[in-house]
């Protein structure tokens, strides 16, 4: 299904490579085969190919009453809030509901924003359980040594996974500084630098979960030290999902992944990536399996809530919430996963102002409510 287009402001600002304010919002989804209007070059990305025999994601022909309930109110989701650009609904592998709001279609690369934190997450476990990274307990300036002396080269790839290697709060959605994000996209500052800038301890590592986007580029530091990162990413994890169109993160100007929200994919793909989470923790590779469902499952609780209110805790670079894991990213980008009843929902947005009633979808749905 696709809905109506977004408003023509809207849309040019959706096709443009880079955000843009939009009633104090801001347009999350860079398009990374576009220039960018605001410095007029090309983002820099690393280009991940789509699979030559892309895994299955078929409808489901016969749903029952119960499944058109749920599509129904997926479709609502989607129709009733203007900042929705697509849902997606999965049970078992068979899609219930797929639906967009143009400018966003099928093939359209949709930004994650922050959901980039937990696929790092996972990329660093396959290379744990590969023999490139000696162990959790590690300090990450054993392996970068780039960030030796910082809070973040002294904390754990544990603490760094679990974000409480004890740098300071916060000023915005994990930054260090408002513009952070904004400054090492454009090629303004590199990732480096600002860890460097703002890599004091404030308190001890292991002592409380704060949201940091350093934490997880230290792990992206760390495996680009045990081999490399995105080699790392495109082999362990890319492509095994049967892709059906390109997959993109984006780089700093030192080449470096932007790990902690990078990564650009389809709505199906943003499925598919996330119907291989699941099936990891069943993995044949006892260290994988139990990496993975360490990962998804509760390792420190979220006291502070001043980011993820609707989160109680945090596993590895994972948003935990009952007994299903979130990947979530700024602007209403959300993947929600029940490995138990195979059933995932994918939302791309460009605000936020609905999350509630997409979290309480997916919780009425898993309670059969």
């Amino acid at each position: 299904m696709i809905l109506p287009a977004l408003p023509a402001a809207i849309a040019a600002a959706f096709l443009l490579a880079m955000p843009t304010a939009i009633a104090d919002e801001r347009v999350p989804t860079l398009d990374p085969r576009r220039e960018s209007g605001g410095n007029a070059r090309e983002f820099k990305n690393r280009v991940f190919a789509p699979s030559r025999t892309p895994s299955a994601l078929p409808e489901e022909h016969a749903p029952t009453q119960r499944q058109r309930s749920v599509a129904a109110r997926a479709e609502a989701v989607l129709r009733e809030n203007q900042g929705a650009l697509s849902v997606l609904v999965v049970e078992n592998g068979r899609v219930l509901y797929e639906g967009y709001r143009a400018p966003a279609a099928r093939d359209t690369p949709q930004h994650s924003q922050s959901m980039s934190k937990s696929l790092t997450a996972y990329t660093v476990g396959h290379m744990l359980c590969e023999g490139r990274i000696g162990s959790l307990d590690d300090p990450a300036q054993k392996y970068a040594r780039q960030l030796a002396g910082t809070v973040y080269g002294e904390a754990s790839l544990r603490h760094l996974l679990t974000m409480t290697s004890g740098a300071a709060l916060s000023s915005s959605s994990g930054n260090s500084y408002d513009r952070q994000f904004d400054d090492v996209r454009a090629g303004k500052v590199s990732a480096l630098s600002v860890m460097l800038r703002y890599g004091a301890r404030d308190i001890p590592a292991g002592k409380e979960f704060r949201y940091l986007a350093n934490d997880t580029m230290a792990l992206a530091y760390v495996a680009d030290a045990a081999g490399g990162f995105l080699d790392g990413f495109e082999r362990h994890v890319w492509s095994r999902i049967g892709a059906e169109g390109p997959g993109y993160w984006l780089l700093d100007n030192e080449g470096t992944a932007i790990a902690n929200s990078g990564v650009s994919a389809t709505t199906r793909d943003w499925a598919r990536l996330a119907m291989f989470s699941a099936s990891q923790l069943a993995s044949d590779d006892p260290c994988v399996r139990d990496f993975m469902k360490a990962a998804t499952s509760a390792q420190v609780a979220n006291t502070l809530r001043r980011t993820g209110r609707a989160f109680p805790a945090y596993g590895y670079q994972t948003w935990i919430r009952d007994r299903t894991y979130w990947w979530v990213g700024y602007g209403g980008q959300r993947v929600g996963i029940d490995p138990r009843t195979g059933r995932i929902l994918v939302v791309t947005s460009w605000r936020e102002d609905y999350m509630d009633r997409v979290y309480r979808f997916f919780d009425d749905w898993n309670a059969g409510r």
